[in-house]
C-alpha cells in the first residue's frame, strides 16, 4: 500500500519542473491571532490560473509560542468529489526539521479526475494551540519553507502534471490582549445617579482605556473599577478595553440607567393647636415621603429645632402672648433637595381673669351680676365664661348671678381664685374657658 510521502512524491515524479513561475500560481497562508492559552486557525488558500489537480507545502512556526494540533481540508477541497473531499489528504504534524507542520492532497486518484478550479480557493485549515505564557503583541510568522519532511516537501501546486512552484505569501499568528469581562454597573447615589463601573481584567495590562458613550478615558492596567456618572433615565454604554504591549484587546460591553430619586413631596396636613395657659403650641402633621433626611421647625422665618424625618409632631412654647407667630415645618428631602414647606398662625391668648368680672372692666359690681342674667337668659355673648362662673363650679348658671350679688352687698364671700381684684389662671380643671378676655387692664 502506497503511504501519504509515496504518493506526494507522486505528485513530483509524475510531472517535471517548469520554468513558468508566474506569478499567478501562489500559497497565500494570511495572518491570524488567538489568546493566550487558547487556539487559532490558519487558513491556507490556493491562487491557481488554472485547474490543478494537487498540492504540497511545508509551513514553520515558533515552537515557543505555538503548537500545531491539527490539519483539516479547507472548502475548496471538501466541495470536491461530491462533497467527500479530496481523496487523499494527509499531513504530518511534527516532521522532520521543524518545528512545523506538512500537508499534501491530491484530488482525485481515479477517473473522473477532479480539479480545484481556476482563481482562489481554501485548501487548508492549521489549527494552533497557543502558549499560555505568550505575551499579548508578540508574533510567529507562520512561513512557508522547502525544508521540512524526509525527503524534503518542496512547495508546489500541481497542474496538468506540471509541478508549479508558487508565490509563497507568508502568514503570522498574533497573540492576542485577553479582553476585560463583566463589565457591571453599580448606581452609587440614587440622587445624583453617580455610580461606579467594574470589571475583571483578563491578563496583565499595560493601560486600560475606558469609552463611556464615545469619550474615552485612560486608566492604569491594574484598575478594575472607576467613578461614573450617569444622566437621568438615559442609557450609557461602556468599552473597556485592555492594553499589553501596544496590543488592544477586545472590548468588553456593559451599559447601564439610572432611575434619579424623584424629589420628596413636603409634609402636609398641618394642624396646630395651643394650650393657652402654657402658650405651648402642638404641631402634627402627614409625612408625604418617608425618605426625608430631616424636618425642621422655624418660628418667622428662624430656625428653631432640627427634627429625624421620620417626625410627625412637636412643640414649641410661644414667648409672648397676643402676638401672631407663624410656625412652619420644612426640611430636606430623600435627595437633601429643600421640601416645600408647610405653616400655621398661632398666637397664645392667655385664660387669665377676673373671677365675677363679667363684662370685663377690671371690677366687680353690680353690673357684672346683670352681665350674668343677660347671657343666661337673654344670650348676649361672654367675654370668659370662667369670669362668669362666680362660684366656681364649673357651670354657669343663676347662682353665680347671687354669688356676686351676695359679695357686693351682703358681705359675703369673695369669688374664688383667682378672685376679683387681680387677674389669674383658673385653677380648676373644667370645661370653661376664656379665650378673648381682655387681660391689658392686669
Amino acid at each position: 500500500m502506497l503511504n501519504w510521502k509515496m504518493l506526494l512524491g507522486a505528485i513530483c515524479l509524475l510531472s517535471f519542473v517548469t520554468t513558468l513561475q508566474g506569478q499567478n500560481y501562489a500559497l497565500h497562508a494570511g495572518a491570524t491571532s488567538g489568546l493566550p492559552g487558547g487556539t487559532a486557525t490558519a487558513t491556507i488558500n490556493l491562487e491557481t490560473p488554472s485547474p490543478s489537480q494537487g498540492f504540497q507545502f511545508g509551513i514553520a512556526h515558533d515552537s515557543s509560542m505555538l503548537t500545531a494540533v491539527l490539519v483539516s481540508e479547507g472548502s475548496g477541497l471538501t466541495s470536491t468529489n461530491a462533497g467527500s473531499g479530496a481523496d487523499f489528504f494527509l499531513f504530518e504534524l511534527a516532521p522532520v526539521g521543524g518545528p512545523g507542520v506538512i500537508v499534501g492532497a491530491i484530488v482525485s486518484l481515479s477517473p473522473p479526475l477532479e480539479s480545484i478550479p481556476v482563481g482562489l480557493h481554501e485548501v487548508a485549515l492549521i489549527q494552533y494551540s497557543v502558549d499560555a505564557a505568550a505575551l499579548p503583541g508578540t508574533a510567529s510568522s507562520l512561513t512557508f519553507v522547502n525544508t521540512l519532511g524526509s525527503p524534503a516537501v518542496n512547495c508546489v501546486i500541481s497542474v496538468g502534471g506540471v509541478s508549479q512552484q508558487p508565490i509563497l505569501d507568508h502568514g503570522s499568528m498574533l497573540v492576542e490582549t485577553p479582553a476585560p469581562s463583566g463589565v457591571t454597573v453599580t448606581i452609587d447615589d440614587p440622587c445624583t445617579c453617580d455610580g461606579t463601573l467594574s470589571w475583571t481584567n483578563g491578563g496583565l495590562y499595560d493601560s486600560i482605556e475606558v469609552t463611556q458613550d464615545g469619550v474615552t478615558t485612560t486608566q492604569s492596567g491594574t484598575s478594575t473599577s472607576m467613578p461614573i456618572a450617569l444622566t437621568d433615565a438615559v442609557a450609557s454604554s461602556f468599552e473597556v478595553v485592555g492594553i499589553s504591549n501596544a496590543q488592544a484587546s477586545a472590548a468588553g460591553l456593559g451599559s447601564g440607567t439610572c432611575a434619579q430619586t424623584p424629589a420628596s413631596v413636603g409634609p402636609s396636613d398641618l394642624n396646630c393647636s395651643i394650650d393657652h395657659e402654657t402658650c405651648t403650641v402642638t404641631l402634627t402633621w402627614l409625612n408625604n415621603d418617608p425618605a426625608y433626611q430631616a424636618l425642621t421647625l422655624s418660628v418667622d422665618g428662624a430656625l428653631i429645632s432640627t427634627l429625624p424625618g421620620t417626625a410627625t409632631t412637636t412643640t414649641h412654647v410661644l414667648p409672648l402672648e397676643l402676638v401672631d407667630f407663624t410656625l412652619e415645618i420644612g426640611g430636606s428631602g430623600g435627595c437633601g433637595e429643600a421640601l416645600a414647606s408647610t405653616s400655621c398662625v398661632m398666637a397664645c391668648l392667655p385664660e387669665r381673669f377676673r373671677r365675677g368680672d363679667v363684662n370685663g372692666d377690671t371690677g366687680v359690681d353690680i353690673s357684672d351680676a346683670i352681665g350674668t342674667l343677660s347671657y343666661l337668659f337673654q344670650a348676649v355673648p361672654p367675654l370668659c365664661l370662667d369670669a362668669i362662673d362666680s362660684n366656681d363650679d364649673g357651670f354657669v348658671d343663676i347662682s353665680d348671678a347671687i354669688k356676686i350679688l351676695t359679695y357686693i352687698f351682703a358681705g359675703g364671700a369673695e369669688p374664688p381664685a383667682p378672685g376679683p381684684i387681680n387677674c389669674g389662671i383658673d385653677p380648676t380643671d373644667d370645661t370653661l374657658d376664656c379665650a378673648t378676655y381682655d387681660t391689658t387692664g392686669c
